[in-house]
């Protein structure tokens, strides 16, 4: 009995702890946020892709088959990839942010299961995404 009352009691420390992460993000996401477009329409001709990011760990907070299940957020980012930066938006229920990202915060990082991963450094946050397979090589050649 004891066991199954502290087990309860686990799961309701780590949900705890896995919404106030979440809300941390969208709070990091919501005082960064880019605001003035002037920045991208000079740079559209510096853009060399631009896809979509599933979010794979966020934080030291595990995933779940391969993905980070969410309650706050929709797992689906977009990065907008420049030659000078990176602009990564992060999709809610209520609204869309968009946060600049310098190149010097993503990071490649190489697993035996899943492959190539994105790992951007955001303030406190620490995001690991799942490149989609036809983008590996040209995130791989970006980030370097």
């Amino acid at each position: 009995m004891l066991f199954i009352i502290l087990i309860i009691i686990l799961f309701i420390i780590l949900f705890s702890i896995g919404i106030l992460r979440e809300q941390g993000l969208i709070n990091t996401f919501k005082e960064n946020d880019i605001f003035d477009d002037e920045i991208i329409t000079q740079k559209s001709s510096d853009t060399i892709d631009c896809f979509e990011l599933t979010l794979v760990n966020l934080d030291f907070l595990p995933s779940y088959r391969g993905q980070y299940q969410s309650l706050l957020f929709d797992n689906k980012f977009q990065i907008e990839c420049y030659s000078e930066f990176n602009i990564l938006t992060l999709n809610t229920t209520m609204s869309s942010y968009r946060i600049k990202i310098p190149k010097n915060a993503c990071s490649i990082k190489k697993d035996i299961f899943s492959g190539k991963l994105l790992k951007i450094s955001i303030k406190q946050h620490n995001l690991l995404f799942k490149l989609p397979n036809e983008m590996q090589n040209i995130i791989y050649k970006d980030a370097k």
